[in-house]
């Protein structure tokens, strides 16, 4: 017959023991704790038939601590007043008093003043940004490096939860005056002998571009694969090629003039992506519902 499993040591039990030896009743211990007296003895009784040991001492009306106890009662003072302290500390985190976030992105245009807006309306959390393409921010996420992402994708992975948070269309980014800008959109064809600086091979608006690409029978002419949109602004300036990018990342500050392509299937939809299971953290929910109010 296998043995019962022995209950272990609960701090439930340690507070009844504590309260007890302190207010010396076993009624006062239980008003204290805002339990029935009952449960406080079966905690003491617990106890004492577990270790087999006398802890609590009865003489007339009077009640405490016996010498076993009163040796150990500094170290269960101690482990109480741990107990509350970090009690605080996840009540303050609740509350967003305290904390921290890490935050994956792909596209700082998108994420960038969405993290700001948080960071000004919860001060106190500690914000840990990464910007990197799209399937290395999921392999992050998954294995419990970022709390939260920002992707691109034609959707969002099935083992995730997340929402929409604008559709864009991939364009080339090139610069003024430069004589696509006045074709208004080119074809396929046209681009096919393009000189074209794109992101590295994980990226999610690379992975939409090339598909759709194959689909047109075309091969791209990719001069070099980068990891920032900084990198490729960069070389666009340079004149050393023509970078593909989603429309919502060519700012007046770049300087860029967006193209189009004429190809309906070339949109890269940007979603906020979480694991389930952390949905309920009080510090990710705040963060969604700030996403959620800018959109």
């Amino acid at each position: 017959m296998a043995k019962k499993p022995i209950s272990k040591l609960s701090l439930s039990q340690l507070r009844a023991l504590e309260a007890v030896a302190r207010t010396g009743s076993f009624s006062a211990a239980a008003k204290e704790l805002g339990v029935s007296q009952p449960s406080i003895s079966n905690h003491v009784q617990a106890l004492e038939s577990r270790f087999k040991t006398r802890l609590i001492a009865k003489a007339g009306y009077t009640t405490g601590p016996t010498p076993a106890l009163a040796a150990l009662l500094p170290r269960i003072r101690a482990i109480l007043a741990l107990c509350t302290d970090l009690e605080a500390d996840l009540d303050e985190q609740k509350n967003l008093a305290a904390g921290e976030l890490r935050i994956g992105y792909s596209t700082f245009q998108l994420a960038i003043p969405l993290i700001s807006d948080f960071m000004t309306k919860y001060p106190d959390i500690s914000i840990e940004a990464r910007a990197l393409a799209t399937q290395d921010l999921l392999r992050l996420l998954d294995d419990g490096k970022v709390d939260v992402c920002f992707i691109t994708g034609k959707e969002i992975p099935a083992h995730l939860e997340g929402f929409r948070l604008v559709t864009t269309r991939v364009v080339l980014a090139v610069p003024p005056g430069h004589p696509l800008i006045d074709k208004g959109t080119v074809s396929w064809s046209e681009i096919k002998g393009l000189p074209l600086i794109q992101r590295e091979g994980s990226s999610g608006t690379r992975k939409i571009f090339e598909a759709a690409a194959t689909l047109a029978g075309i091969k791209p002419k990719t001069l070099l694969a980068l990891g920032s949109w900084g990198s490729i602004a960069s070389l666009i300036h340079a004149g050393v090629g023509i970078g593909v990018c989603m429309e919502a990342e060519v700012t007046e500050q770049d300087g860029f003039v967006p193209v189009q392509i004429d190809d309906p299937s070339l949109v890269a939809p940007h979603f906020v992506v979480w694991h389930k299971d952390m949905a309920k953290v009080a510090v990710i929910q705040a963060f969604l519902d700030t996403v959620r109010s800018q959109i």
